[in-house]
């Protein structure tokens, strides 16, 4: 069997743009969506990027926050085992623009034109944060899934292989100790000045 190694260097920045954009993409469908059909306020629809608290404390809503976006890392870091894992991760990337584009256009409907404030400091810097981190995540998954299930298989395990799952393998966990500093400054912003 040929052997399948990992995404060029090359493509990596492409790759990154790609799922910048998809994010994108995904930001318009979930504002035309919350427009448009105006659903309540579901946690898998908003993804905790509005300020949303119902009677939740700090902790909880930062537990929460934080609970929704490790599971798409987690989901991306399992789809890196698979060659088909890379269609699965530009699924994941435009999910996670979807709620950025809901939570953008429910603070809209909730607030009008008072919004904006809301958005600038409340919404946008966690946002932005949450999708690099969500891109590099899933750039790491889509450039590991190149691997065949086989090749991460112990008994298939070189050196080299070692290294690279090693590697894997920290790269999420700092990606997912990053996802916690985010969302405890997101908590603790949003209690402090709105809550």
């Amino acid at each position: 069997m040929k052997h399948i190694g990992y995404i060029k260097t090359k493509d990596v920045r492409p790759l990154f743009t790609k799922l910048l954009a998809l994010a994108a993409v995904g930001i318009a469908a979930g504002s035309v969506y919350q427009a448009v059909r105006s659903p309540g306020s579901s946690a898998w629809i908003h993804q905790y990027f509005a300020p949303i608290y119902k009677g939740t404390n700090l902790f909880e809503y930062m537990c929460r926050g934080f609970g929704i976006s490790s599971l798409f890392l987690i989901t991306a870091f399992f789809m890196g085992f698979f060659a088909l894992g890379q269609p699965v991760c530009y699924f994941l990337m435009a999910v996670r623009g979807f709620g950025i584009g809901a939570s953008g256009a429910m603070m809209y409907t909730l607030h009008g034109t008072k919004a904006v404030m809301g958005m600038l400091f409340f919404v946008m810097p966690k946002a932005f944060f949450s999708i690099l981190v969500c891109a590099l995540a899933m750039r790491e998954a889509m450039k590991a899934s190149s691997y065949t299930l086989s090749g991460w298989m112990p008994e298939g395990f070189s050196e080299q292989r070692k290294t690279d799952f090693k590697l894997y393998c920290i790269k999420f966990f700092v990606l997912i100790i990053l996802l916690l500093i985010i969302s405890a400054v997101d908590a603790a912003i949003n209690f402090v000045f709105a809550g």
